[in-house]
């Protein structure tokens, strides 16, 4: 194991435990948890490529109803721990209960290099929509751009 993927897997580990204290954090609170772990995410994709997203799928970047996600730029999902089936799909217009167009939203943060999109998401198991935030970076690796992002409901 190469010193990143080492620094990386700690992080990760810091980023789980902080996630049992996840519930009952502040709105800035959890947008510096979710910018952590997009950051720490990028790095892994950064230094190995595809070899990265097995480790993205797992439980460990899974935190309450957060989870890394990554697509390539020209919207298509590689890696979506919820519901691997879904991976391979074309996201570009993904579009939130209001009409957003979300996924053209998300490619264009990972453009300009990192961003936040604000959307009207149903929680997992409900129909209403409620408030999410999804933070969104670009990721390079040899001649391929992603971009990874997670969400959190506020």
């Amino acid at each position: 194991m190469n010193k990143t993927t080492i620094v990386v897997v700690l992080s990760v580990f810091l980023v789980v435990a902080a996630g049992f204290f996840y519930q009952g954090q502040s709105e800035n609170e959890q947008k510096t948890e979710l910018v952590t772990m997009v950051d720490q995410a990028v790095q892994l994709i950064e230094g190995n490529g595809e070899n990265a997203f097995p480790e993205l799928r797992s439980a460990s970047w899974v935190h309450n109803d957060s989870y890394v996600f990554v697509w390539r730029l020209d919207g298509i999902r590689v890696v979506y721990p919820p519901d691997p089936s879904g991976e391979g799909k074309n996201m570009t217009d993904l579009v939130d209960s209001e009409g957003k167009p979300i996924g053209q939203l998300f490619i264009k943060a990972a453009q300009n290099g990192n961003g936040w999109v604000e959307y009207m998401w149903p929680k997992p198991g409900e129909k209403s929509p409620s408030l999410k935030i999804t933070y969104i970076k670009r990721a390079e690796y040899q001649n391929q751009t992603y971009l990874v992002g997670s969400g959190v409901y506020i």
